[in-house]
């Protein structure tokens, strides 16, 4: 798991409580100008658990899928307070990314199965239909270490790898066997990667001397091919909290989801419009057209339509959540989804896949498919609103 700045977000099974039915919403989203809208709601329906497949308590957020409805998500390895183990040192913690078929097939893809490489941390992945791939952190030698670390009043050591350290793409095909990897030339800071049906990779990061954000694609050896050009005021022109900003200072939150053919940026909870990214490098901006006020959390893969969850904040309820489909084209709302008082969106949703949306409950040590159905709101209720 990557640290909170890297735009990344813990979420624990005890939080995640998608409801069975779902009830009217708050009256934020009753002042909102999207509540004008047609109003969905979603029920979910429990599938068996998924064989051969454990779960953690936590998970990393957000999730990702691919065109045939597959879920990636990772599992988080986590010691409670009361387990009497130590508290992990500081640093990245160990993942495990799983897949789950719509048919509720379970797939594990594990990094240490990686022959030639000693790998230090996973700072992203990105699913595609025919492969899986990672970003790294890695070195080809190891020369361990014993490094001292302190959480709260607990005083331990930590085995570490002084060896030289690298970038590094994985490849796996979506059956989780590992196929090649590439070595990143260090020319700018990769913090997200991505890959086109055609095999070139989209990476976003930062430039280490201004701090400026860019968007490159790399060719399938990982060099460069071009470097993108992003309008001004598309993005913010340092991605970071300034130019003397620490030197391991990450990005501001950026996701890269799959759209068809295309890869859309998205910058989270910012005023910043969503990027469309297309296979030859072509970029366009997507300004949904939300409430003023709304910033975009995240937006959802889905086959044919396209979602976004954005939050709101107001003074009688805090901040908000909700789910809209809008049109790829102009932005426009077409439909406002709920999904149950009290949640977040964001947690609950995986995918939209088929007109289904899909999820997963991940309690006690199990992975159970949850199937979505969106229906009209009623029409009293409507008038109500």
């Amino acid at each position: 798991m990557q640290t909170a700045g890297m735009g990344l977000a813990f979420l624990l099974a005890s939080s995640f409580l998608p409801p069975a039915v779902t009830q009217t919403g708050s009256s934020a989203a009753e002042e909102s100008p999207a509540a004008a809208v047609p109003l969905f709601r979603v029920s979910f329906e429990r599938r068996d658990a998924v064989p051969g497949i454990g779960a953690t308590p936590a998970i990393k957020l957000p999730w990702q899928c691919t065109g045939d409805g597959a879920i990636f998500v990772s599992f988080v390895s986590t010691v409670s307070a009361d387990s009497g183990l130590p508290p992990p040192a500081p640093g990245p913690l160990p993942m495990l990314l799983t897949s789950i078929s719509p048919t509720g097939r379970g797939q594990t893809f594990r990094l240490d199965q990686v022959p030639e490489l000693h790998i230090s941390s996973e700072l992203d992945h990105y699913a595609a239909d025919s492969e899986v791939i990672f970003l790294v952190r890695a070195g080809r030698e190891i020369k361990p270490v014993q490094e001292a670390y302190s959480v709260g009043s607990y005083h331990g050591e930590v085995k570490r790898n002084a060896a030289e350290q690298h970038l590094y793409i994985l490849t796996f095909s979506r059956d989780g066997e590992y196929k090649r990897s590439i070595e990143l030339e260090d020319s700018f800071r990769i913090q997200h990667l991505a890959v086109f049906p055609s095999g070139i990779f989209l990476a976003f990061g930062f430039d280490a001397d201004d701090h400026s954000p860019k968007l490159v694609m790399l060719k399938e050896d990982g060099t460069l091919l071009k470097s993108l050009e992003i309008t001004r005021g598309d993005m913010p022109e340092s991605v970071l909290s300034g130019k003397d900003a620490p030197r391991h200072s990450v990005v501001a939150p950026v996701d890269l989801v799959r759209e068809g053919r295309s890869i859309i940026v998205v910058q989270n909870k910012t005023s910043f419009p969503l990027l469309e990214v297309g296979e030859g490098g072509s970029i366009r901006a997507i300004r949904p057209k939300l409430a003023k006020g709304d910033q975009i959390v995240s937006a959802v893969p889905a086959d044919h339509n396209f979602y976004v969850v954005a939050s709101e904040e107001t003074v009688s309820n805090g901040r908000q959540e909700h789910m809209y489909e809008v049109s790829p084209e102009d932005g426009t709302v077409l439909r406002r989804i709920e999904l149950g008082d009290g949640g977040r969106v964001s947690d609950a949703v995986a995918c939209v896949h088929e007109g289904k949306f899909l999820s997963i409950d991940f309690r006690n040590g199990q992975v159970v498919p949850l199937i979505g159905t969106a229906e009209p709101a009623s029409v009293t209720t409507q008038q109500k609103r």
